[in-house]
């Protein structure tokens, strides 16, 4: 009880940010920060991790809040400015003494964008791998079609509760497992879904991106089912001179080969 009220009192009401878990922090050299997606944690970038600590660059990981092993509070909506503050509060604690390069995937992209327009003197390259960009898009028929698909399979995925308990995992719940590749507990499910509804559904990225400055490579998966693809001066507008976009052949994971082209991209910065 009293630790809930301290809580309350200390991140709720006096805004101090929390403490995220550091699950890498290897190294030395030029820092680059790694943001998992949504029902993830850090452990997923074990393979830019291993290919990126040897090229002379010192590679940090957390867990958003309300993953892995970060804080889990109920209180928060876990929107944008919600993961963002953990962020910035965690790598003006390392103090690098330099801009990192940030690194995201998937709702990571979103939380990224968002770490740049707030800090802009914190980051110095974005590299977005499979970012949900919804908002902003042009008005194309087919995208509207499909941004109408996704938000039905949202509220699909907030409505449903998954089991956790022992029993075999149900059909539905496999098939959402494995479609937005979440792994959640009793503890992170809140999360989860707020972060779903308020940082991937209801998003600022579009209008913050315009506001950048910082250079950006934004990749992209052609087996994605969850992103949709166009060209810089289609999706970013005056910021599309900044953006640099690729396609490469992946799902909506951070493979093997996936990891090989981030960290290019991560040393060509």
């Amino acid at each position: 009880m009293w630790r809930t009220m301290f809580d309350r009192f200390w991140h709720r009401s006096l805004r101090r940010p929390y403490r995220l878990a550091k699950v890498v922090d290897e190294g030395g050299g030029p820092p680059a920060v790694l943001l998992h997606g949504i029902g993830r944690s850090g452990r997923v970038w074990q393979h830019v991790v291993t290919r990126l600590v040897p090229a002379g660059y010192r590679v940090v990981a957390f867990d958003l809040l309300g993953f892995g092993d970060s804080p889990k509070p109920g209180w928060p909506l876990y929107n944008a400015d919600d993961h963002a503050r953990p962020v910035i509060s965690s790598l003006e604690r390392l103090g690098f003494g330099a801009p990192v390069v940030l690194v995201g995937h998937s709702m990571g992209c979103l939380v990224a964008v968002r770490v740049a327009r707030l800090r802009p003197d914190l980051v110095r390259h974005l590299v977005l791998y499979e970012m949900p960009l919804y908002e902003g898009l042009p008005q194309k028929r087919r995208y509207r079609l499909r941004l109408d698909l996704y938000r039905r399979f949202y509220e699909w995925v907030i409505a449903y509760r998954p089991s956790f308990d022992d029993l075999p995992v149900k059909r539905t719940e496999r098939l959402a497992r494995r479609i937005v590749g979440f792994e959640v507990t009793p503890e992170s499910w809140l999360p989860f879904i707020r972060s779903l509804e308020n940082t991937i559904m209801k998003q600022t990225t579009a209008e913050d991106i315009k506001q950048l400055e910082v250079p950006m490579d934004v990749i992209y998966g052609s087996f994605d089912m969850l992103v949709i693809r166009g060209q810089p001066q289609q999706f970013f507008g005056e910021a599309a001179d900044r953006v640099t976009a690729h396609t490469i052949r992946a799902r909506h994971d951070i493979s093997v080969k996936a990891s090989r082209f981030i960290v290019e991209r991560i040393q060509a910065a």
